[in-house]
Order: C-alpha cells, then structure tokens, then sequence
C-alpha cells in the first residue's frame, strides 16, 4: 500500500527548532488548544468557503491575543496577494487591499521562501517596501506562515499587533497548525464545487442527449405514420402500424423514465401502467372516437427492471391499440386496464366491451411479437371473448 505524502504543515512544525528551557504560560497553551479545536469541528462540516476563512481569522488572532488577522490568497496571474479575510481591518480592506508576493513584505517573505516570518518591527526592515494598510493599521509586529496543502499553495495567514511584541514558536506552531487546517478546508471546498460543477455540465449534456432521443422517437413515429398511409396493400400498412405501435410503447417507457430521473432500479408498475394510459389516450385519440379508457391500477408494491415494464407495455398497447381499431363501432365503447391481486400473484387484464373477437380472428404480427417479449421476461396471457374481450396477462415472477 503506498504511503501518503506528508502534509505541509507537518513538515514545517517538525523543521521548528525549540529551546528546551523555554517555558510559556499554560493558560496560553490550553487557550491556543480550545481554539484550535473549535476551528477542526468546524472546518469538517463548513461548506461556505467564506465562512470558514473568516473564523479561521479570528481563530486566529484569539489564539495569539492579537487584534489584527487576515487570509491573503495568492493571485498567480498578478503575481500579488489579495486580502481574502480578516478580523479587526477598516471597511474596504477585505476583497480589495493588494500586497506583493515578493520579500518587500512579512506576506511575500513567507511565501517566497514557504517558510514562517515573525518581524518583531517591521519599521525596523529597510528591506520592506510595505502595502499601505500597514501604516493606515499602525502595524508594528506581524507574524506570517505560508498556507499549503497537498494539492499546493493558497496564500498566507497572517497576524499583527500595535505594539512591539513578539511572536514566540508557540504562536508560530499554532499558526502553522491553524494555516493546516485552512488549506485542508479549502482544497476541500473547491474538489466539492469541481464536483458540483461536473455534475451540472453532465445533466446539462443529459438533458440535451434527452431532448434529441424524444425528437427522434417522435420523428420515427410520424415517418411510420406516413409509410402506412401510403402502403397500396393492406399487409403493408399493418406492417407499418404494428411498428410504430412498438416505437410508440418503447418512447412511452422513455418519457417516463425521464419524469423519475432515469432510474436504474426496478420501476413501478402501477405508475408506469398509468402513464402510458394517459399517453395513448392521447395518441390514439380515443375522446374523438368516443372510447372512454381508464386505468385501475391499486398500488400493490410491484416493481420490475426496465426490460420487463417495457414488455408488459408492449403487450398492453398493442392490446389497446387492436381494441381502439376493431372491438366498436361509431358509437365508441369502453376499454379498461386493470391491475389486480390474484390468489398466487398479482395479473393484469385489458377488457373492452366491443364485439368481441371474430370466430377466425386475423393473425396480428404485432401481438405476436408483443406475445414473444412478454414470454421472453417469465409472462404470457391467454384470452376470453363473452359480451367483449377480456385479456389476462399473467405477470413474470419478481
């Protein structure tokens, strides 16, 4: 198993060099501790980058008893920092205040040589050339530590006083320790909207790839249509409908796997049964034909794969279908889709109250191939013909 990399801010706590016989204070130690745990807890569940860079300012400066913090992130293309947060700074310096990333300030320093910088005055350093919130803040003693993660540098965190006092390695450990946590947070937070971002490219590329599988369907049917409208020979043209009565169930079953977001589990077949109803009411145009059909489909908890549903769909629009072209006459009539418990199983049955079916029915070759897809999933169907025609379907075991 290969070994992780070691953290930045690891490296650099490991490089500190400490005087054995330095003592601190324990109120210091236990109050820097608190305050790093605060900002752990919340640097785990923050989502708001903003956020958490402006409690990790103010961490910060408790941490250090200091009144003045702030996060410069590092603009690669300027070549310069911009003050990202802070706690204790005039309005306008936070988002706009500009520094260089060069050693002409405690902030460049740091980030030029990714090491800690602690200037005990930095009226005292010739060598600066300082951004002017310094003297408008009357800064005198900064402390700065660079802000890297694994995935590379951010800017850097940086804390100030008014007066000359210094910062001592326990500041700067617990500086390097909160910039840790900062950087871990930030490559957090933006691996999270990366994600985000790619999630909504794809659906944006999924709703487009839908929108040109419909028209194609849609485009299909209407060329099924017009090749059965101008076959010379009655075969052909039922050849033509017993198609497109297929491509009409097989696009049904798309749009409804659209309105529940393409689901890759079994389907609901209850819901599905009632929203192809809806859509072939509307494609066979049985109000104008005076056919009233209605779905009867109690919610029994059964659910197949997608195959299955579309085989079962098959079967019951091309059932449909046959009873809307033969089973009345003008005076129209009634069809019904009806799912119901059975005493071994649940079946389904497709029930019009037309004439029923002639002594020497025609062969249908879109029943037969809908009567193929249904055995091919575990199913089949047998028929009754008494005052109309009733067709049970005996559904495949789960």
């Amino acid at each position: 198993m290969a070994e992780l990399p070691e953290h930045p801010a690891t490296k650099l706590l490991r490089s500190f060099s400490v005087d054995e016989r330095a003592t601190v204070s324990l109120a210091r130690v236990v109050r820097q501790r608190a305050a790093f745990a605060e900002l752990y807890a919340d640097a785990m569940l923050q989502t708001s980058l903003e956020i958490l860079l402006d409690t990790s300012c103010r961490v910060a400066a408790e941490g250090c008893d200091a009144p003045l913090a702030k996060i410069l992130e590092h603009l690669p293309l300027g070549r310069q920092f911009v003050v990202r947060a802070g706690v204790g700074w005039q309005p306008g310096v936070v988002g706009h205040a500009r520094a260089k990333d060069d050693p002409s300030n405690p902030a460049g320093e740091s980030w030029r040589t990714l090491q800690p910088v602690s200037v005990r005055d930095v009226r005292q350093r010739p060598d600066y050339h300082l951004p002017p919130i310094y003297p408008q803040h009357h800064i005198v003693s900064s402390s700065n530590v660079p802000i890297m993660g694994v995935s590379g540098f951010y800017g850097v965190l940086e804390i100030d006083r008014r007066e000359e006092r210094p910062f001592d390695a326990l500041d700067s450990t617990f500086l390097v320790s909160v910039a840790g946590v900062v950087a871990d947070a930030v490559e957090r937070v933006r691996r999270e909207a990366a994600l985000h971002a790619a999630h909504d490219a794809r659906a944006v590329l999924l709703r487009e790839h839908h929108h040109r599988v419909r028209n194609s369907y849609q485009a299909l049917v209407a060329r099924l249509q017009r090749h059965a409208r101008q076959a010379t020979a009655e075969d052909a043209r039922q050849r033509f409908q017993d198609v497109e009565r297929g491509v009409f169930a097989l696009a049904a079953l798309y749009d409804h796997l659209l309105g529940i977001e393409l689901q890759e589990g079994p389907i609901d077949l209850c819901g599905y049964l009632a929203d192809l109803c809806e859509r072939m009411r509307t494609f066979y145009g049985v109000a104008e034909r005076a056919i009233d059909l209605t779905c009867a489909c109690p919610d029994l908890g059964i659910a197949f794969a997608p195959d299955t549903c579309t085989a079962i769909a098959t079967v019951v629009n091309e059932l449909v279908a046959n009873a809307v072209e033969h089973a009345f006459g003008p005076a129209g009539g009634r069809i019904e889709v009806r799912l119901q418990p059975g005493p071994e199983a649940p079946f389904l049955t497709v029930f019009d109250n037309g004439s029923g079916l002639p002594a020497a029915r025609p062969t249908s070759i879109g029943l037969a191939v809908a009567g193929d897809l249904l055995e091919g999933v575990g199913g089949s169907m047998s028929v009754r013909s008494d005052g109309g025609t009733t067709w049970t379907i005996t559904l495949p075991r789960k």
